[in-house]
Parts: structure tokens; sequence; C-alpha cells
């Protein structure tokens, strides 16, 4: 069975950039302005370099597609929706969103402007990828986190189409669920801001030997398994690389785009060793596969390097001290003096080759060869080549000279005693046509003819056209001035051109309604007291110290079903409620367990699902939902499209300060509710990170060994993960070996409630999914205590003690998170 070509997706950071896609062969380019775009660390452009950008793109039959793919405050808004508008009217192909308020007005006010479902929307599953059909976008950029069998059964359930990453950097966490940048220093991944602290150094504290950079993937490269992605049914392969230089997006386009040429006529097509070192030389931490196979463990990862690495050109096999330091590289790829090599942590560029004590102009395979390096390095180490100065210069030239053309038809009348006329007509049948101010006069000395008049009308030079066919009816002994021919000629061109370009535009109106600002609620705010814990046996002592709400793990539920429907029970009899909060992450091949856990418990009075597609999922169910803070609730318009999902009640974002909340639900209607104490999640990864580092042999907890005893994992042992600054991250995995990070301090509000209470939020939750029973029971009543206290004296309220019986709780330290600082 033949399968289509897919579209090849290229990154455009800056106009060098995007000319190298499209010189390169990209079908598609993607690319952000100035404001509400996920990289701003990339050079980006400005409204009115951004229109020209997708005119470029456009004039040259590429399509482009424009990330505002951040989460939008209310304050900003409005400016966002009418950047929408600007792009829907010049004819963006699609835009790229995660935020739900911005997709939710995209559907109902600019129909017309296709939408794309970011990664940042943590697509993973077919009911994520069933509800964006719902709500009317396009395609769907899909987690890398997927496997191949995953990525088929997404395809059988949906028509939209499917966009996966083939090529980058990885994120260790799921994306769109990272909050470590936010919560370390105020930079927020959603916001397009991460200062990236995958990419530093961590250890494992009491345990040895495991300092390294332990949250820092390899490089994602599937170009090896472009066949399989293509039988899939993958609508598009993405390069990710926004922030790279432009000969990196040359390279790596050229590379993909002539691979998947090959296909079209051999499906047995494959990459080639030189273009893997092509790969691996323009930028590599070391490539993976990914998860396209499943987890890889340990291979996943790049530990003792987060940069660039490049290929592997040799090892030492020998260092010499003496002077300036020489080291001496037995070859297995060739080196020349202008290569940059990475030896270890160091680094250098070759000036001079020797072999012996005669300089070479190139060491091949197989050669032993000296060149200088300052630092002392052990015989054996890897030598890597990191720059490639005729791999870049080569790169430079494919996009500095603009070859990539539009095929045109070019047709000229030319008669005496009349305008000289030139038509021009593209391959999709648009033409334009110019002619001369003044008419054609009878030749008096050297008449022209129709090979001069061919060759002249032809010169196309730096636009985006090539002839193909040119047909010339014209009479003999005339004579045209060749400033004439030009002047006509380029005003055809530029004709033919806005023609191109304008086929794209579109009249998207301007009736997207202004945001309201909710005012102030003046009712008397008495919100509930909730509660998360990881089991069945926490949740009546929740409830006898104050919770009103329960929300109990599900992963503590599935195996334990009478145990918790016995606690359900008791909990209503005591007037509070319970809800079962689904996993972070449930893939298609675990969804039948978690709903059929669901629709095992006798009377649950509703689900906390932790995403959009998880409301979904349960959506056919006679049951109360809520969705949590991953779920990513930035504005009134993300209220309004979760509610519209049957989300009853909506656990903000931890980003958002207590003011931009209060701009949120003063007078909504909603039931909002806030995280006020526990451990935040800041990272939810597919990857076992203990299992990665120490070896793991059991993908599950709780398998039994082939006597029936259980198999122990390193995990079991509580640990956590310290940075460079001392700072300690606790970490666990849950049952699928998903590794789970928490911030290094606890979020404590409990001296600020006067505040909290004048938002009007709902409820008030405790995140007590780590405490153990004791704890749950202590924190539980202390919140209790204090919030009847301040409903009680209002403005008098003095948390002080109650903050100090926290203090001696969490001796790592407390924060009030971002309500008062709030995120870049």
């Amino acid at each position: 069975m033949k399968h289509n070509i897919p579209e090849l997706l290229s990154p455009a950071g800056s106009m060098e950039s995007l000319k190298a896609a499209v010189e390169n062969g990209a079908n598609a380019v993607y690319m952000g302005g100035m404001e509400f775009s996920a990289r701003q660390s990339a050079d980006n452009f400005d409204r009115q370099e951004l229109l020209e950008a997708i005119d470029f793109a456009h004039q040259r039959d590429v399509a482009a597609y424009i990330t505002v793919n951040t989460l939008v405050k209310d304050s900003e808004f409005d400016d966002a929706v009418t950047y929408l508008e600007l792009l829907c009217d010049h004819g963006a192909d699609a835009v790229i969103v995660q935020d739900m308020g911005l997709l939710g007005v995209l559907r109902t006010h600019l129909p017309g402007l296709p939408i794309n479902a970011s990664t940042q929307m943590t697509i993973h599953n077919s009911a994520g990828v069933r509800m964006l059909q719902d709500l009317g976008v396009k395609r769907a950029v899909l987690a890398r986190e997927m496997s191949l069998d995953e990525i088929r059964a997404v395809r059988s359930n949906t028509d939209i189409q499917l966009e996966v990453f083939a090529h980058g950097a990885l994120c260790i966490c799921y994306s769109g669920r990272c909050l470590m940048s936010s919560f370390m220093g105020g930079r927020s991944g959603n916001r397009g801001y991460c200062a990236q602290p995958c990419r530093k150094m961590y250890e494992l504290p009491g345990r040895r030997n495991t300092d390294g950079y332990q949250l820092s993937p390899k490089d994602l490269n599937l170009s090896a398994r472009l066949h399989d992605l293509i039988e899939a049914g993958v609508d598009s392969l993405k390069i990710e690389g926004r922030m790279k230089r432009p000969e990196y997006v040359a390279v790596v386009t050229r590379t993909y785009r002539d691979i998947l040429d090959r296909f079209a006529d051999d499906p047995n097509a494959a990459v080639t060793p030189e273009e893997q070192q092509r790969l691996e030389t323009i930028f590599s931490r070391g490539f993976t596969q990914g998860y396209i196979s499943g987890d890889p463990g340990r291979s996943l990862m790049s530990m003792e390097k987060p940069g660039n690495r490049g290929t592997l050109v040799g090892r030492v096999t020998g260092y010499e001290s003496r002077g300036r330091g020489r080291v001496y590289v037995k070859l297995n790829a060739p080196l020349i003096p202008g290569d940059g090599v990475a030896i270890g942590n160091s680094g250098t560029t070759i000036n001079t080759l020797w072999i012996g004590r005669e300089k070479i102009d190139k060491g091949v395979v197989g050669s032993t060869v000296g060149f200088i390096f300052d630092t002392p390095v052990q015989k054996g180490t890897p030598v890597y080549k990191n720059f490639d100065p005729v791999l870049v210069e080569w790169a430079k030239q494919t996009y500095h000279s603009l070859q990539r053309k539009v095929q045109i038809d070019i047709e000229v009348e030319a008669k005496t005693d009349e305008c000289l006329m030139i038509r021009l007509t593209d391959q999709g049948g648009l033409t334009a046509q110019a002619v001369s101010d003044a008419v054609i006069s009878p030749a008096r000395q050297r008449p022209l003819d129709e090979k001069g008049l061919g060759a002249q009308v032809s010169k196309l030079g730096e636009t985006a056209f090539v002839a193909d066919n040119v047909d010339i009816r014209m009479d003999e002994n005339i004579f045209i001035p060749i400033g004439v021919i030009n002047s006509v000629r380029r005003e055809a061109v530029e004709k033919l051109a806005q023609l191109r370009v304008e086929k794209y535009r579109r009249k998207c109106g301007t009736n997207v309604p202004e945001t309201t600002r909710h005012a102030k609620s003046n009712r008397a705010s008495r919100p509930i007291l909730s509660i998360r814990v990881s089991g069945p046996d926490d949740v009546n002592t929740a409830v006898a110290a104050g919770a009103e709400k329960v929300y109990v793990d599900i992963e503590g539920i599935i195996g334990n079903i009478p145990l918790t429907d016995v606690a359900i029970k008791q909990a209503h009899l005591n007037g509070a409620t319970v809800h079962v909060r689904l996993p972070d992450i449930v893939k298609d091949g675990e969804a039948e367990l978690v709903i059929s856990t669901v629709r095992g418990l006798s009377a649950p009075d509703g689900i906390l699902a932790a995403a959009p597609d998880q409301l979904f999922m349960f959506k056919d169910m006679d049951i109360a939902m809520a969705v949590d803070y991953p779920a990513n609730v930035f504005n009134s318009k993300s209220l309004d499209v979760l509610a519209g999902m049957g989300a009853g009640s909506i656990t903000v974002s931890p980003e958002l300060t207590l003011e931009e909340i209060t701009d949120m639900s003063g007078g909504s209607g909603y039931e909002i509710e806030c995280v006020v104490q526990g451990g935040v999640q800041l990272m939810v990864s597919e990857h076992c990170l203990i299992g990665g580092i120490k070896g793991c042999s059991s993908p599950k907890r709780d398998e039994k060994d082939n006597r029936g005893f259980r198999v122990d994992r390193p995990c079991d042992i509580p640990y956590a993960i310290r940075d460079e600054k001392e700072f300690t991250f606790p970490v666990e995995q849950d049952n699928r070996c998903r590794t789970h990070v928490y911030n290094s301090r606890e979020l404590c509000m409990i001296d600020r409630l006067p505040a909290l209470l004048d938002v009007g939020v709902s409820s008030l939750r405790i995140d007590g999914v780590r405490y153990n029973n004791m704890q749950v029971g202590e924190i539980t009543g202390l919140y209790r205590q204090a919030l009847d206290s301040c409903l009680e004296t209002g403005g008098e309220f003095d948390g002080s003690e109650y903050l100090a019986e926290m203090k001696q709780m969490f001796t790592s330290g407390l924060t009030s998170g971002h309500y008062f600082r709030g995120v870049q």
C-alpha cells in the first residue's frame, strides 16, 4: 500500500532561518512574533516583519503556521485577539495555540483561521484528539512521548491531521506540564520564557556517583524511522529549532527533504551514513529515537553534557603536556584545520594538524593526528567534531542565493504601433499582465529579434519566479528600448506576486467581543476546604479534621475499591464529598482501567480530571466533573470553554497572582479553586528517572517474579534531586513508572487567608498527595482552624501561629508561590 509523503515542517526563528527552510525543501514553516510565542529567546519577527515573512513563504508555495502558543492573561487577551485577527486577515495558513481560551475565541469568532493544537496542550491519546476535533481544530501536534503503536491508534480514531516531531531537542517533561523554570526563577515555560532547568546539573542526595545532567535528554532523530511514521499515517513531520542557527535549519531540512524525496520512488529508502554524520555535526547532544518504540531508559539521556556534542571522530591515544599541550587522536572520521572539536568538557578550534612533525591539510580515517589542546585528557577519551566550517559554508550558500522558484509561463505581444504586453501565468492559473505606456516603433538601425526579446523578459533575477514556457508574438523590424521591456516585466511580476499573496487573504471581521473584566464580588466569601490525598485510608482522616471535599488519587483506589466505597460512605455521613483524581497522563492503553475503576465505585461524587482530554473521556458518564491545574487555566475565556465541556469546578493555574485570579473569578459565576498548600508538581515525565540512573528490571510497580515475590524497584526508596544551589526537589514514580518532580519548598498560604478570601474563589485546596496519614490530619486541622478563625475575625486575623507550626513541619522552607510575584 502506497502512503502519502507527509509535509516537512521546518522552524523559522529569523528571516535567515526562514530562507534556509524554504530553500532546502520545507513544505511549511512555523514562526512566531515578538509576543504570545513559546520561544521568546528566538529572534522572532515584529508584526510587520511577520506579515512579510508570511508573504515570502506564500510566494514560494510554502505554508506559514504562526505560533501563538503561550498562556494569555485576561489583561492581555484583547491584544492577543487583535493579533489573531491580523494573522487571519493576512492569510496565515494556521495558528498554533495552547491556550483553551484562545482556542474557544478562534472557533466561535474567527472560524476562517485554521487551528493547530500545540504540543503544549499535551495531546497524548485518542480522547484528546477527538476533543480537539469537536472544538474545530484542524491539526493536533502530538506529545513526543507517544510510541508508534499509540500514534497508529490515535490515527484510527480521528480525521484531523496529526503532526509529530521528527528531529530536534526533547523536553524531559511532557510539554505544557512543566512548572520547573517558573517556580525556580519566575520564568514560565508556558509563557515562552523557559530557562531550561532540565539542562542543569543535579545529583541524588545520599546516592553515590549520581551527579550529572539527570534531566537532560539527547536530541530526537527519527530519520531512520520515517517509513514507520509514513505508514502510521502521520500528516506532518516537524523539525524543532526556532532558536537554532539558520545553518542548522538548512542542513536538517535538506537531509529530511532528500530522504522523503527518495521515499517517493523507493519505499525502502533509508538515511545514509553521510546524512547521519551531517545531522550529528551540525548539532547533536547525542541522538535518540525517543519514545517511538517505548521508554528507551538510560539511553534517552545525555547525562555527561547538556550541550552540542557533535559527531564522534576518534579517541585520544596520548597527550603531550610540553608547551601549550598537544593531544593525539586516532581518527575514524576525517578532520581538517578549522574544525571545532570537544574532548571531555573542553573544546577548541583546530588551527594546525600534524602527523608526527609534519603539518598536514587533512587527517584521514585510520591516521593518528596531533593538534594543540590546552587541557590534559586521558587516553581513550572520545573526541567529537562539533563544528565543520565546510558544512556550515555549504549550508549558508543554500539560502544566500535564493533558488526555489515558481515556474511561470510568459506571453509577449510586440506589434508595431501597439503597446508592449507581457502576461505571466503561474501553475495555479493566476494571471497578471502589464503594458507599456508608449507604442512600439519601427526599428531605425538594429531591430529586436525574438531571441533577444525572450532573453530579456525571462530575466527574473531575485524574484520568486522562473520562466518555463515563453510564447512571443511579435512583428519584424521593431525596436523596444531595454528599459521599457524591463519596466513592463517588473510591473507584471509585481502584479503576479501580489495576486499570489492576495489569494490567501481573508476578511475575518472584528466581531470578537472584548474580554469581560469581572467586577469584584461583594458577596461574603466562604470557600470550602478541600484536599487531595493518595488513598482511601486518608479520606476520613481529612474529613474528621475539617475537609469538606476530598480528592482521592485513582492509584490508591485501583485494587482497593471496597475500602474506597467504605471511605466514601463514611465521608457522606459526615457531610463531605469524595471525588476521584485521575492520573496526570492516561494513554489509550490505560483508559479502560481508569474508566472501569471509576465505574466500579458505588457512589463517588465526581472526578477531578488532570486536563481537558479527561473531561472528554468521561463526557458520556453521568458524573460530576472538575478539572485540575495542569489544564493551565489562565483567563476567563478558558473558564468558559472548560465549563462548556462539563467542568463544574476549575482549579486555576498556580502561575497566576491573586489579583489575576480576582479578575477571573469575581462575578464570573464559576466554581474556582486554587491550591493553597502542598508540594506543587513541577514536572511529569514518561521517563523513569531513577531507573535510568540506577537501572531497573521491573517495568511496573507491584510486579512479582516467577516465585511470586514482589520485585523491588530503586524508586521504592524515597529520593530527590538536588541542584547546584542546594535546593532539593522530591521525586516520585507512579504505578506506570512515570516520574513526578515536586517543588523544593512547600506552598503555604495559611497566614495569607484574608487575601485569599478577598479573591472570592469557591474552594481552597490542600495538595496532600505526598502526605502521610498523620500529616493529612494535622495540616487539614490547622487550615480548618485558621479558615474558621479568619471567617470569624475578618481583618483581625493573625496567622503567625499557624505559620510557625507549618515551618516546624517543613524545615526545607515554605513559599507563597506566584500568588504575589507572578511570572514572566
